[in-house]
């Protein structure tokens, strides 16, 4: 297959890795020249993807139009916050003759409108349904992906067809993909995961006083709040027991790559969100989630103390012994 990939980020490119290895052929495209111009000659991503060579196959260019065209297997793995810009100039592309099976790989709620990406790129690409679009979302970190380690991924779509060629596009000896039919619930779990991530960082920041009782309750409960949410927005509840869900939670809040849990980490010791965010060279989605889904949690009344205590520390400068005090000395209940 022609395969365009949206997005020349460590995932993104991690994924290309994936795909050419099965035989399929990978175009990028990247809004910076720059980025063609280095990915073209160095074949290697330093600052997204350091020490991973990439194919000298792979093309890249800033024309959208000109990768998209002609396409099987459409990608989009830019950042969340980017996602509408991005998505409304793939709607300004001229409708493909064969419409391309589409590929959200970006985990995030819109701080705007409140959606998941998959609900923002249906939006604005009129020639696309959602018989055609897949979201792919798991506990896979894009540094072990480019390295081959071992892995499990889940593809979710509401038409199992088109899940099951996705699957069988990225499945290898090292990359193992699932379907699913549940898009709601694999998105929710994908974007909400790296808010509680932030607060695995915190408490690893923190340090006296806080240990490995104290993630693991934190990821126990910060699941039992990504069902309560998942529950009245129609998610299929065996997905937050999957990779999706509890899968992708655990390596977020546990792993040295994830981003989320450093943002979280340099919090728990003492720098200001500022900061860390003007230092670190990728985006750690679970901050402006973090906000999606403070509001969004409010909007259909659903209680997400974890949440909320992450959205305090981050825009309200709450201090975060502050906040875990508060939330264990909330009222008691059942679990």
């Amino acid at each position: 297959m022609k395969v365009s990939i949206l997005g020349t980020g460590g995932w993104g490119l991690a994924l290309g890795k994936i795909l050419h290895g099965n035989g399929h052929s990978i175009e990028f495209w990247t809004p910076s020249l720059t980025e063609v111009e280095l990915l073209a000659k160095e074949r290697e991503y330093k600052d997204k993807l350091p020490g991973i060579e990439l194919p000298k196959e792979f093309k890249y260019s800033t024309e959208m139009s000109l990768v998209v065209k002609d396409s099987d297997m459409l990608v989009l793995a830019v950042p969340s916050q980017f996602m509408e810009n991005v998505a409304q100039q793939l709607g300004e592309c001229p409708a493909p003759e064969k419409i391309p099976i589409v590929v959200n790989a970006t985990k995030g709620i819109s701080e705007h409108s409140l959606k998941r990406m998959s609900e923002i790129i249906l939006s604005h690409v009129q020639w696309l349904s959602e018989e055609e679009i897949a979201v792919l979302s798991g506990p896979t970190h894009a540094e072990e992906i480019a390295r081959e380690v071992y892995s499990a991924i889940v593809v979710a779509s509401k038409n199992e067809v088109c899940a099951k060629i996705i699957q069988g596009a990225f499945s290898n000896k090292t990359f193992r993909v699932y379907t699913s039919q549940d898009v709601v619930g694999v998105e929710l779990c994908g974007s909400i995961k790296n808010i509680i991530a932030i607060a695995g960082g915190i408490i690893d920041g923190l340090g006296i006083g806080v240990g490995d009782n104290t993630k693991a309750a934190l990821i126990t409960r910060g699941q039992a709040e990504i069902c309560r949410l998942g529950e009245v927005l129609g998610a299929n509840p065996r997905t937050f027991s999957g990779l999706a869900g509890i899968g992708d939670l655990i390596v977020t809040c546990m792993s040295h790559h994830s981003r989320n849990r450093f943002v979280g980490e340099q919090i728990g010791k003492g720098k200001t969100l500022n900061d860390i965010l003007a230092h670190i060279k990728m985006v750690a989605e679970g901050v402006p989630t973090a906000r999606s889904a403070y509001i969004l949690a409010q909007k259909v009344g659903v209680e997400m103390p974890i949440v909320n205590a992450v959205y305090e520390v981050l825009f309200e400068q709450k201090d975060p012994r502050t906040a875990i005090e508060e939330l264990m000395t909330r009222e008691l209940k059942s679990e």
